[in-house]
């Protein structure tokens, strides 16, 4: 499995946070952790996300998956292939 970080900014919304979550469980992501935190603008927040993806499955693609939620704003997989892999 393949360790990867993903950087969201997501309106501040009733359901907001439930409709990334159900997305990432219908697609067999696990996460690993989650942030959450407001930022100074007030309707949106910083979500920080560590995900384990199976062998073989690009971050590109969950990131577009996550990219046409109404509540995500701005969606980056952030790189750090020093700490990205397990049982390779």
């Amino acid at each position: 499995m393949n360790r990867h970080e993903l950087s969201l900014v997501l309106r501040n919304a009733p359901g907001a946070l439930a409709r990334v979550v159900v997305l990432f469980s219908s697609r067999g992501v696990d996460v690993e952790s989650l942030s959450l935190d407001p930022t100074e603008r007030g309707d949106v927040s910083r979500m920080d996300v560590v995900v384990w993806l199976p062998a073989g499955r690009n971050p590109d693609q969950l990131v577009k998956q996550l990219s046409r939620l109404v509540d995500v704003k701005s969606v980056v997989a952030v790189a750090d292939p020093a700490r990205n892999q397990i049982g390779a």
